[in-house]
């Protein structure tokens, strides 16, 4: 199978003259064309939807596992990048919660966590990535693509292909629809992308945001409607509800920094193992300094809001960081302008933004001198020496055009999630119709002793395809979230679920992943490692970082491997094929056993 041709983005610019070129370049390299048509179809073994962390590992781990099959990675991102939120979109920070010590997620997380520790330079981190996928000749990447539709047949339920569509960003930042299309067949499809937009399309009914809370943790128009809670006209396959808060990256130069790594007031300065500085922090200032508190005050009710930041050093002796800090409230991750007008725009919740102008918007707050101003009393006096260190010298590093450089997507932190039952979906369904759950989160138990496995998550352990552990971190759903009693406050997930903390707060152990989170019946061919895997919102809360979601493409590239090898459906999967997945995982590194 030859690979697709790596294109850049298509720019408004370009001399029209050149794209019937690029589009007989495309359509030569594809088979036989329908009849009639002129539309040519490219046939791969494995195609993988979604170039972040996940998709990457799902071709890596299909590539190891079934060497002699051809792996399509599709990138659906404006750029010809790897690594998605976790590069291009500024995230060059790895959220990790350590056990006893250890890292929990192992195979391809480890493997590039060794060459780059926890900080990282985003250019490096994506060229690492696709250095790496390049080193295995049966991998093939198509940059700068998206679906426009999916094929499906059956029974039993599977996809046969995916209409694609070349993207690129315009000068005012949007997302448009280019000219040149293309049809990629498959035997097994991933979805790992951070919408869902696969699993969505393919005629899945998903659940949006926390639809599946209780009902009365809710606002009114994110109810089921029905009087005994059961889905009603705000199904979750309709607008169903809120999302967390989306952020905005951004780079900038003046952070001062300490001597050595330290905890200093509401700041702590740490420096990974490759030298590269970190920073999080800043509660009490989010809490008490008044510019911070007259910037939120006016800010949330428009949808953006400071919050207590994470930032890193774009790599070792950079004077660039990137910044973790600008709330974006009311996104809907499912939503981008270029399919406004078409059965591909969801259905949103009242106010909510597309994910295009919910970008722009926040690029236009972060041009307010106010916002700087605001930013710079993230900082913290050293009562040993006197002196500052944090942002209180902060500049926003601009681009040519003396805009802001920010990440090229919005660092989404929830869309969609996949149900067990799409019929019973509805308010109060977290902890039964969903493979996992935030019982098996916060009661998962500890190491097996003596061959017996304990805790709320032992039912997941036959099954397990990995472990994940973090905080149960929500980051808001509205401006409201934010105080309690007329004071900020952070974090918010015991604000908004009393009930969570009642029933033990953070998770103490890493919970057993079953494999049942990444397919379903109604579509036997297809696995979901991504953002609608099958994840209940609050269980969701703690698997969304970028180690947990990269466990769940290794598996779901063992499981794509098993799949086209033996000739098998991985909705169908028995204890057989689940043990070889596991097998072959533990092979590449991964971290089953706690």
């Amino acid at each position: 199978m030859r690979a697709l041709p790596t294109l850049p983005p298509r720019r408004p610019s370009m001399p029209r003259a050149v794209l019937p070129a690029l589009l007989l370049l495309l359509l030569s390299l594809f088979g036989c064309a329908a009849a009639g048509g002129t539309e040519k179809t490219a046939r791969y073994d494995i195609v993988v939807y979604g170039g972040g962390f996940a998709g990457c590992a799902a071709a890596r781990s299909a590539a190891i596992n079934a060497p002699d099959s051809s792996v399509l990675l599709v990138v659906p991102d404006p750029e010809p990048a790897l690594g998605g939120i976790g590069t291009t979109g500024g995230q060059n920070y790895f959220d990790i919660w350590r056990w006893h010590g250890r890292l929990t997620a192992g195979g391809s997380f480890a493997h590039w966590y060794a060459q780059t520790g926890q900080f990282y330079n985003t250019g490096a981190m994506a060229s690492l990535l696709r250095a790496d996928l390049a080193s295995y000749s049966n991998i093939h990447i198509l940059f700068t693509h998206d679906i426009v539709k999916v094929a499906t047949a059956g029974p039993p339920p599977h996809i046969t292909a995916l209409e694609l569509r070349d993207i690129y960003r315009d000068d005012g930042g949007i997302v448009r629809w280019g000219d040149d299309t293309l049809r990629v067949a498959g035997r097994v499809f991933v979805d790992a992308s951070e919408d869902g937009r696969l699993t969505r399309l393919a005629g899945l009914p998903v659940t949006a945001g926390r639809y599946d809370w209780p009902a009365q943790y809710l606002e009114g128009e994110e109810r089921s409607g029905g009087p005994d809670g059961t889905a009603g006209q705000n199904a979750g396959t309709a607008a169903g509800a809120r999302q967390q808060a989306a952020t905005l990256q951004f780079k900038i130069t003046g952070v001062t920094l300490p001597t050595a790594p330290a905890r200093i007031g509401d700041i702590i300065f740490t420096r990974d193992g490759h030298g590269v500085w970190g920073m999080d922090g800043g509660w009490l200032t989010f809490r008490d300094n008044p510019t911070v508190r007259a910037f939120n005050d006016r800010q949330a009710p428009q949808g953006f809001a400071l919050k207590p930041f994470n930032a890193a050093q774009n790599g070792p002796h950079s004077r660039e960081w990137w910044v973790n800090a600008l709330l974006v409230f009311n996104v809907d991750g499912r939503a981008d302008a270029r399919d406004r007008g078409t059965s591909r725009y969801p259905t949103t919740l009242p106010g909510a933004l597309d994910t295009d102008t919910a970008r722009a918007r926040a690029v236009a707050v972060l041009q307010s001198p106010e916002f700087l101003r605001a930013l710079r009393q993230f900082s913290v006096t050293d009562p040993r020496t006197g002196r500052r260190y944090g942002l209180q010298q902060a500049s926003l590093v601009k681009d040519a055009q003396g805009r802001p450089v920010v990440g090229d997507m919005l660092y989404l932190r929830e869309t969609v999630h996949l149900p067990l039952d799409p019929a019973r979906t509805g308010n109060g369904t977290e902890n039964d119709n969903y493979a996992l759950t935030p019982a098996a989160c916060q009661g998962a138990g500890g190491a097996v002793s003596g061959g017996n496995v304990a805790g709320a998550d032992a039912a997941n352990y036959a099954t397990r395809i990995g472990l994940g552990f973090y905080a149960m971190d929500i980051n808001a759903y509205s401006y409201r979230d934010l105080k309690e009693g007329g004071i900020y406050g952070w974090p918010v997930t015991g604000r908004d679920r009393p009930d969570w903390r009642q029933r033990g707060g953070e998770p103490k152990n890493p919970v057993y992943l079953p494999y049942r989170m990444l397919v379903t019946p109604g579509m036997v061919n297809l696995l979901v490692p991504g953002y609608a895997t099958g994840a209940s919102s609050l269980a969701w809360a703690e698997i969304r970082v970028l180690p947990n979601l990269t466990v769940l493409g290794d598996a779901a590239g063992a499981a794509a491997a098993r799949s086209v090898v033996y000739g098998e459906q991985p909705a169908d999967f028995g204890t057989a094929q689940i043990r070889w997945v596991q097998d072959r995982l533990r092979r590449m590194g991964a971290r089953l056993n706690k």
